[in-house]
């Protein structure tokens, strides 16, 4: 394990019968209704992916943005940042920049694990505080999934758009139940160009390592401890006004899932500890030249947790009963120079004033059949929630320094940054086999708490400009979806479809001052946080066709709608239909195959900086960009992989992207242009 933790020198449940289709990227069935999907990681096809965001924006229905090469920001039913839970390995882990450079899937490697769930909208009360938008979470296969003995694979690719080079190393040891594994990886990318040949600033690099060792006993028990170090160094980004030279995500858990060997209404528990700690450094002066004013923040995002559950049955009923605990602290301090001092040493806001948001959850889930073919799920919590912000009184340097609570005092007319909530949530869900197909329909309720940004943030406004001032009293959100779909297959062909709506209260929205209400200040400049009520609404299909032998035709689409009905304005930042198609040729040896990547203009955008939050940088063209990709099975256990991303090297954004900030003649970051590349993995 030692070995594996160094850097490297270079610092359906039951619903439709199973289909036999080995090809399909899905490699379990959705959980109970089709909203879920488990992907084994190494099967997900294209270039090697910068990052877990990246990887993750090839699953139907979700979304990036970009902001330079590394830090995809995710986006699941036109929601994106804390309203999507984003789990490494059964600890939460939320990014410490300000600014939104490290996204907590930024911090996950995904070649640590073995699989990557997305579960859309608010599906379970046992995922912790509520997430409206949905869960990620990277899982690691147990010793039940491999063979006894030794294996592992490695594996190495090269892109050349940016000339990314990458390699992977995971390697494991199981024996009677018990195993201990070991990964590593190393991650090199330069600038890379778009479909214009434009350079983009987008080059990083990223290293680390982990372990994990856990012990088999009893009734197919486990007690387990693992830990992963993420270093991501010097990352342009050409959306920013800064960038970072140093990231570092520590990640650490203990956890026992221990299950009764006799019978009886208590089947088992399980009970987990963890910790993961990011430190973020961002400036404008280290890897780009630097301008009059110097400007730098150290920030950090510590987060620690736990969890106890208790698994009972009950004739055909499961009930699941049991607590969580979170605790996420956020710390930045923004330091800045007129003088163009490196580094620059006067404290000009504590910009995250030492925000901490305890969490406290109690839930209840029990899933029942109602009758042989029809399920009910039925799901209750409640979060209780503390807030702080400690250094709310300190005051920064400089001429006009102000508090972070007189901030709060001007803008929006309150000075108490201590609160206390108690936020109720439940869902229920049924799910039904028709016979030649399954359907659910499901309704919820979700009550998210604002984060430390959209509560707590405090910038002051400077020069003339705008300031970026958090709302301490701000309320929560309170999401109520509905959704229902259908799935169905036969031996050479599935599909699904689902469609969703959400209407929610209180909706945490970033605005611009112009003296609303409950806003104070009408600079029109100034960021503001202030609720408003909204609705989101949706569907997705997507199927796939063997039509004939080794052949087959795929594809799948998605819309999401989304209205500030307060202001009777678009809400900002949300994804146009978009979708793919595929088809492929694929037998024992080989496979090969064409995939086209589309999207429709957005023309429902928030541009304007003088009646709405300009948060959209444009009414985004639409695009479709066609890649090639296959596989060869070479001697043994060597696989080669390759292909040719945006064939036709079109110049194309996704809406979520931020602004170009480097060159005037590119509106938003741009994504690479024609790319090839190959990767080689080798089992043992």
């Amino acid at each position: 394990m030692a070995a594996f933790w160094m850097p490297p020198a270079n610092a359906a449940e039951a619903g439709v019968p199973a289909i036999e289709m080995p090809e399909l990227v899905v490699s379990a069935p959705a959980e109970e209704d089709g909203t879920s999907e488990t992907v084994k990681i190494d099967e997900v096809a294209g270039p090697p992916a910068r990052d877990a965001g990246e990887l993750l924006s090839r699953l139907r229905g979700v979304t990036t943005g970009r902001m330079g090469g590394h830090g995809s920001d995710i986006s699941i039913r036109g929601m994106s940042e804390d309203r999507i839970a984003v789990i490494s390995d059964g600890a939460y882990v939320f990014g410490a920049c300000p600014n939104r450079m490290d996204p907590a899937t930024s911090s996950m490697m995904p070649m640590s694990g073995d699989s990557i769930t997305v579960r859309r909208g608010y599906q379970s009360v046992l995922d912790g505080p509520p997430a409206p938008a949905g869960t990620v979470s990277l899982e690691r296969a147990g010793a039940a999934d491999f063979a006894e003995g030794v294996s592992g694979n490695v594996e190495a690719g090269v892109e050349s758009n940016g000339t990314q080079r990458y390699t992977n190393m995971q390697a494991r040891a199981v024996e009677h139940g018990s195993y201990i594994r070991g990964f590593m990886t190393g991650r090199r990318a330069g600038n890379y160009e778009d479909g214009s040949g434009r350079e983009v600033r987008s080059a990083f690099r990223q290293y680390g390592g982990g372990g994990e060792a856990g012990l088999g006993y009893g009734a197919d028990s486990l007690l387990s401890l693992s830990m992963e170090r993420n270093v991501v160094e010097d990352a342009l980004f050409a959306g920013a006004g800064m960038d970072a030279p140093w990231t570092a995500t520590n990640t650490y858990r203990l956890a026992v899932e221990h299950n009764f060997e006799e019978g009886g209404a208590f089947k088992g528990f399980e009970a987990s500890v963890y910790g993961s700690f990011v430190d973020h450094v961002m400036d404008n002066y280290s890897l780009r030249t630097p301008g009059a004013m110097t400007m730098r923040t150290d920030a950090t995002s510590d987060t620690r947790g736990a969890r106890l559950a208790g698994v009972f049955a009950f004739g055909d009923v499961d009930v699941t009963v049991g607590g969580d605990y979170r605790r996420n602290d956020r710390d930045a301090t923004s330091f800045s120079s007129m003088l163009a001092a490196i580094p620059p040493a006067t404290i000009s806001n504590y910009t995250w004033p030492g925000m901490e948001i305890e969490d406290a959850g109690l839930f209840v889930e029990a899933k029942a059949p109602l009758t042989a073919k029809t399920d009910l799920t039925v799901g209750i919590r409640a979060d209780f929630v503390s807030v702080k912000a400690t250094k709310a009184d300190l005051l920064p340097g400089g001429m006009g320094a102000v508090s972070a609570r007189t901030l709060y005092g001007t803008f929006y007319g309150v000075t108490q940054t201590d609160r206390d909530e108690t936020n109720v949530s439940g869902l229920v869900r049924v799910t039904h086999d028709f016979g030649g197909f399954s359907g659910w329909a499901g309704a919820s309720r979700a009550v998210r708490t604002a984060d430390a940004t959209e509560r707590g943030i405090a910038r002051a406004p400077a020069m003339g400009g705008g300031g970026w001032v958090g709302n301490p009293g701000i309320d929560p959100e309170k999401h109520h979806q509905v959704d229902m779909g259908i799935e169905t297959g036969r031996s050479v062909w599935k599909a699904s479809a689902s469609i969703w709506y959400d209407n929610v209260q209180d909706f945490i929205s970033r605005d611009i001052a112009r003296g609303q209400s409950g806003v104070l200040v009408n600079d029109g400049v100034s960021s503001v946080f202030r609720n408003v009520d909204a609705e989101l609404a949706g569907f997705d299909v997507g199927g796939q066709w063997l039509f004939a032998p080794s052949w087959r035709v795929g594809g799948d689409f998605a819309y999401t709608y989304g209205e500030n009905t307060t202001d009777d304005r678009p809400l900002y930042q949300i994804p146009p239909l978009s979708g793919s198609v595929e088809v492929v040729y694929d037998v024992t040896e080989w496979s090969a195959g064409a995939r086209m990547r589309w999207a429709a203009k957005q023309t429902r955008a928030d541009t304007s900086t003088a009646t709405g939050s300009g948060l959209d940088v444009r009414e985004t063209p639409g695009y479709a960009v066609v890649d090639l990709f296959g596989t060869l099975q070479l001697a043994g256990p060597v696989e080669l992989r390759g292909g040719i991303a945006n064939l036709l090297d079109t110049t194309y954004a996704s809406h979520l992207s931020r602004g170009n900030g480097f060159d005037p003649a590119v509106v938003q970051v741009n994504e690479p242009g024609r790319s090839a590349y190959v990767q080689v993995n080798l089992a043992f």
